[in-house]
């Protein structure tokens, strides 16, 4: 454990210290134990701090046990911004969270994660998207973060539960304070396959102000946002702009032009976001390859299971396949058959569940 963990704890209970005036702190110190320690006359000569946040500072930090504070803890993780576990990807953004709570397991591979993001209120078709590419992208290694609100960030942790991936969910209030409450059960299913994280501490409860905070935590650990849906000025669209403000990439999946929450998807789009219809889409752009697997590991993979119930052409296809994604177009070319067959056989072993379709025309054995 981090020995000045209880310094980074404390200062992030102080009402009005938020995470640049904290960071602004431990920069000028160099070290959260001097700044923690420092009296009012050294605080108050610190470039960029508001009155009203040295005030509260000096005024609440005799009133905090530092001891108490690690005791909270117990089955939580806790990363702040002198560890070397912490996020590089969060770390570089304006504002980093000074601490972030853990429930689950933070990993090297989500370096290479994609937000997806989209209103409360999504259409059937909205939430069909949102699980497709969540599946489709987690599937090839890649992390999802969303926010674990209903709809459209509900459907994306979903889709990445089904396809076994990993994902991470960011709270807009501590990570012992599910929010919404309906959605418990899926917060306990992504600690498991992933990590529950807050900058929050233990027992903050949700406000309109901590949700734009979240926001910029769901971009800052992602490559880039699929907005998937939403308004004008929806929480999607400030995660968005999060994005954009952080050097990130943003993609949009187009929707109904008669729907409301379709404005936000298609207003980025007018802005230059990248339209995306495939999980190929969002992998050319961010220059992502699809995983690759050796020779022999693709060849145990297709002698492993045998399938007598295949005719001759399917059995060709199925030679083909790997758990490695590959596309239609692909498949038709190292197969010899016209594309228009090659589809309507994978459409008959879908049936049979010996292949399964991910976006954009891409196919996997089951």
């Amino acid at each position: 454990m981090n020995k000045n963990l209880k310094y980074w704890l404390a200062m992030n209970k102080i009402d009005k210290l938020g995470p640049i005036s904290i960071k602004r702190l431990y920069d000028h110190f160099g070290s959260i134990e001097k700044g923690w320690q420092a009296d009012e006359k050294e605080i108050a000569g610190i470039e960029g701090l508001r009155r009203d946040a040295i005030k509260s500072f000096i005024e609440n930090r005799t009133k905090i046990d530092l001891a108490t504070e690690i005791n909270k803890l117990k089955d939580v993780k806790v990363l702040c911004l002198e560890d070397s576990e912490y996020p590089s990807s969060l770390k570089n953004i304006y504002d980093p969270p000074p601490v972030i709570y853990i429930k689950g397991n933070l990993l090297p591979a989500d370096s290479k994660a994609i937000a997806i993001v989209g209103t409360r209120k999504a259409s059937r078709y909205g939430l069909e998207m949102a699980k497709k590419f969540a599946e489709g992208l987690s599937s090839l290694g890649i992390t999802i973060v969303s926010g674990l609100a209903l709809g459209i960030d509900t459907a994306a942790h979903q889709g990445t539960l089904q396809a076994k991936g990993r994902t991470l969910a960011v709270l807009g209030s501590g990570v012992d304070t599910i929010y919404p409450s309906s959605n418990k059960q899926l917060a306990a299913e992504v600690e498991k396959s992933g990590a529950v994280i807050s900058e929050f501490p233990l027992g903050a409860k949700p406000d309109t102000g901590s949700f734009p905070r979240r926001n910029r935590i769901i971009s800052g650990l992602s490559l880039g946002t699929i907005v998937i849906e939403g308004g004008y000025d929806s929480g999607a669209m400030i995660t968005a702009k999060y994005a954009l403000d952080q050097g990130r990439e943003v993609f949009a999946v187009p929707g109904n032009i008669e729907q409301e929450q379709s404005k936000g998807p298609h207003w980025l789009i007018k802005q230059g976001a990248k339209l995306v219809e495939s999980v190929e889409d969002v992998l050319e752009e961010l220059r992502l390859g699809m995983p690759k697997m050796t020779n022999d590991q693709c060849q145990m993979t297709n002698e492993r299971v045998s399938y007598p119930e295949l005719n001759e052409d399917e059995k060709k296809i199925v030679s083909l396949l790997s758990v490695e994604a590959k596309h239609l177009d692909s498949i038709s070319a190292q197969s010899g058959l016209p594309i228009p067959q090659v589809s309507s056989l994978l459409m008959m072993m879908e049936i049979k569940k010996v292949v399964r379709q991910l976006p954009g025309k891409m196919f996997s054995l089951v």
